[in-house]
Order: C-alpha cells, then sequence, then structure tokens
C-alpha cells in the first residue's frame, strides 16, 4: 500500500537535508565500477570482466569499515566484507534470502574521500539483474554517467534520477578511454559531448584501472620489480608482446606467467607501457612515482575537479532541485490515483502548484543557467567562444561574473554592465535565434537582471 502524500512528502524533505548523494550509472562492462573504486579510495565494489554489479550500493563514511544489506522491508543484516575488504558475490546466499528480497547495501568505509558526499553504485543499464523500476539512484542529487564510445542520445532514457533531467548535476565520462583511441579518448570524448551535449553536457575521458591502482594501495613493491624485470626483456620481443594481452600472457619473457597475470590486472596494456617508460627513464622509480605518473595518465584528477565545481560546491542546489523533481513525481502519482478515484481530489494538484512555484524561484535561475553552460562546454550549441566563456563566467562558484571581470569598480557602474548585458542578451534570443538559443539567451538574460537587482538594492 502507498504511503500517505503526508508521509511522502516527509521523505522527500529528509532527502533534501541528508548527506548529498551521487549516483554513479551506465552500460555493463563500462568500467563503472572499478571508478567507483578510485572514487571512494578502496578496491572494495566488485570488478572484472562482464556484470559484476548486482545490487545497488550506497558508499558511505563512518569509523568503521562495515557492510549492512538493507532488505526490501526495511530491516537491516550485517554481513563481513570479504577478503581484501571487498563486497561479497552473492550477498542473497550469505544471508540465506532471496536475491529478490535485497534492496540494496550500504557499505560504510572510514575513507577520506567519502567526506560530506554518499557514493551510489547501480547495476549497469542492460544488466539482467537490474530492478525495473526506479533504483536507490532516482533520488540522488547528482549523477556521474560513465559512457562507452559508442553511446548515443537513446541511451540515457534509462539512467536514473538526475541523468534524465538534463546536463546541470550531470557529469558525464567516457570509461577505458585508453582502448577508444590513441590519445587515450580525449578526440573522442569531444565528439561525444558535442552529439549528447543537450543531455550531459561535457565529456571527460577517464582511465579507471589506473586510477584505482594509483589511489588504492593495490601495487606493491614486487610489482615494480616485475616491471624492472620486464624492462630488461629484449626490446622487440616485449614490443610485439605489448600490442594484446594474450601476447603478454604468452610471449618469451623473463617473468613468470601468474606475475603478468597481476600485472596485467593492476595496469592493462596502457599501464604497462607506461610504467616501463617510467623505469627506463629512472631506473631507481618506486611505488610512489609509479602511482604518481598511473594517477597523471588516468584523469582521475580533471574528473575529481568536476565533481567539485559542478557537484560538491552546489550541493545545497542540487538537494533542492532533486527534492522539487520527487515533488512533481509525487504530484503526477497523486494526479492519477484521483483521476482513478483511488485517492481524494485535489491533493496532486496542489503539490504541483507548490512545486512549480518553488521552480520559478530566482534562487533555482542558477540551476538553469548551469545546465545551460553544460551545454555550451559540450559544443552543443555552436556559440561564439566570448559568449561561451561569458556565460562560462556567469556559472562558475564565486562572486558574479560583472565582479570579477570589473574589479574594483563602483556599484552603479557594475549596475550599469549588468543591465546592458540583459539588454543584449535578451536582443541575440528574440531575432530568429534557433529555440535552444533563446532558451539559453532566455537564462542569461534573467541572471544579469538578477544581478542588477543585487547591485542597486
Amino acid at each position: 500500500m502507498a504511503l500517505p502524500t503526508a508521509d511522502e512528502v516527509e521523505a522527500i524533505a529528509a532527502r533534501m537535508l541528508a548527506t548529498p548523494s551521487l549516483v554513479v550509472a551506465g552500460p555493463v562492462s563500462s568500467g563503472k565500477s572499478t571508478l567507483v573504486n578510485a572514487l571512494v579510495g578502496r578496491r572494495v565494489a566488485p570488478t572484472g570482466a562482464g556484470e559484476c554489479t548486482g545490487l545497488t550500493a550506497h558508499y558511505v563514511r563512518g569509523p568503521v569499515d562495515r557492510l549492512d544489506v538493507v532488505l526490501v522491508d526495511g530491516t537491516r543484516r550485517p554481513l563481513p566484507l570479504a577478503a581484501g575488504g571487498r563486497v561479497p558475490a552473492a550477498v542473497g546466499d550469505r544471508l540465506g534470502v532471496r536475491p529478490e528480497d535485497v534492496d540494496h547495501l550500504v557499505v560504510t568505509l572510514t575513507s577520506a574521500a567519502l567526506d560530506g558526499l554518499t557514493v551510489i553504485d547501480t547495476p549497469g543499464t542492460g544488466s539482467a539483474r537490474r530492478p525495473a523500476g526506479p533504483t536507490g539512484g532516482a533520488h540522488a542529487d547528482a549523477a556521474l554517467v560513465v559512457l562507452p564510445a559508442t553511446a548515443h542520445p537513446g541511451d540515457l532514457d534509462v539512467l536514473p534520477g538526475p541523468a534524465t533531467h538534463g546536463p546541470a548535476g550531470v557529469v558525464a565520462v567516457l570509461g577505458r578511454a585508453d582502448t577508444v583511441g590513441p590519445d587515450d579518448g580525449r578526440e573522442l570524448a569531444v565528439d561525444l559531448g558535442r552529439r549528447l551535449g543537450d543531455r550531459v553536457g561535457p565529456v571527460t575521458p577517464v582511465i579507471g584501472l589506473l586510477a584505482e591502482t594509483a589511489v588504492t594501495g593495490a601495487l606493491r613493491t614486487e610489482d615494480v620489480g616485475a616491471l624492472r624485470l620486464l624492462a630488461g626483456a629484449d626490446p622487440a620481443v616485449l614490443e610485439v608482446a605489448l600490442l594484446d594481452a594474450e601476447l603478454f600472457t604468452t610471449a618469451e619473457l623473463p617473468l613468470p606467467a601468474d606475475a603478468r597475470v597481476r600485472l596485467l590486472e593492476l595496469l592493462d596494456l596502457r599501464g604497462l607501457a607506461l610504467g616501463l617508460a617510467l623505469l627506463r627513464a629512472d631506473a631507481s622509480a618506486g611505488v610512489g612515482e609509479l602511482c604518481d605518473a598511473l594517477l597523471a595518465a588516468s584523469g582521475l584528477a580533471n574528473l575529481v575537479g568536476r565533481l567539485h565545481d559542478e557537484v560538491r560546491a552546489r550541493t545545497d542546489l542540487h538537494a533542492a532541485w532533486a527534492g522539487l523533481r520527487d515533488l512533481g513525481a509525487l504530484a503526477d502519482r497523486r494526479a492519477r490515483a484521483e483521476a482513478a478515484d483511488e485517492a481524494p481530489g485535489g491533493e496532486g494538484t496542489r503539490i504541483a502548484d507548490a512545486a512549480g512555484s518553488l521552480a520559478r524561484r530566482e534562487a533555482f535561475a542558477d540551476r538553469a543557467l548551469l545546465a545551460a553552460r553544460a551545454r555550451l562546454r559540450a559544443g552543443a550549441l555552436g556559440m561564439p567562444a566570448e559568449l561561451r566563456d561569458e556565460v562560462d563566467r556567469l556559472a562558475a562558484p564565486g562572486p558574479p561574473d560583472v565582479r570579477m571581470a570589473h574589479p574594483g569598480a563602483h556599484p552603479v557602474e557594475l549596475a550599469g554592465h549588468a543591465a546592458r548585458r540583459a539588454a543584449w542578451w535578451r536582443a541575440y534570443g528574440a531575432w530568429g535565434a534557433p529555440r535552444r538559443i533563446g532558451d539559453l539567451a532566455h537564462v542569461v538574460h534573467r541572471t544579469y537582471v538578477r544581478l542588477w537587482r543585487e547591485l542597486t538594492a
């Protein structure tokens, strides 16, 4: 039986006040869970070839490492983590319950990477084990979308929560970027951003395996020693071996097969080439130097920077918008029940009106501006660079653009500049511009009007 409306509204309010959450979504075998491990700083999410994440898992900061299994009836059952601190496979079997009785997992970690943020790992889209309805990620404040090189707009329709509501609060990643081109996926990521820009904004290429190995402490001194042995092998044989994983494990090289398999699991071919080049340049390099090189090549720093600027720095705004989104969904559900005479009339309309009124307030103009900036940065709108930079400055965290562009100027001068730019953007969007350009121009116009009001108050 559905919760009474009052209880559902209270639950939405509680989520808005809770620790901000980031849902990680993407297709099976996109490197999603490997990237989750890099983000939380632990090799805890199950990874490997094929489908690994069978349940939604919430990663949270806490005083001890532990795993709790939350059943569909709301009860929690503790379960020991597997060897190496990983989430075990077949959670239901270990507890003696059916898989369909498990709602989600809560993985508590002492990792500082989870300060002020809950990371939600979801089953891959297209997963045989993915729930048919909304997952726990449907209520997340922001989304990290891991995409394959072949992604197209239709792939985004099955993603949870924030990823279905435009690019604001969505950070898109080209997963396993080392496998899609000689430049670690940079050119392809730009092209992917242009194709999907209306939905996800710019796309950041990331090599998740290198990031995971670099930040989780998986690389050991003996692994660097194994690389040193490889560095002394016949260069011609080694060059051929590094062309393919199977060739690498079977070629005549001065390293046992099991050690080569481990190196592939930690580094893959891209990391192997990087490590060998580092050791040839500096024979004394150790674990720390190699991890630094892996981290620099992985693209993780760019991703973390985007998460900070576009998610963490705007957590209150994303949480408020997620709450409005949930209120809208509640209003729709209630209206359908009222239409079928299953509930008293009027409540659905009142909730929808309240949510719509809140969404039109000036506080949420920033959300529209973030979406406009994401589309511009992805190259989806084809606007001149100077206009893109202007919108970028307006949407950036910190003082308003007019104060940054004119430091030390008198408020009267700043107000005049804001008024002139407001008029310019209104005209720009009014004279035969395509709708997407017109919508963006309207948002920028409203932002400058708001700045003018603040400066003249």
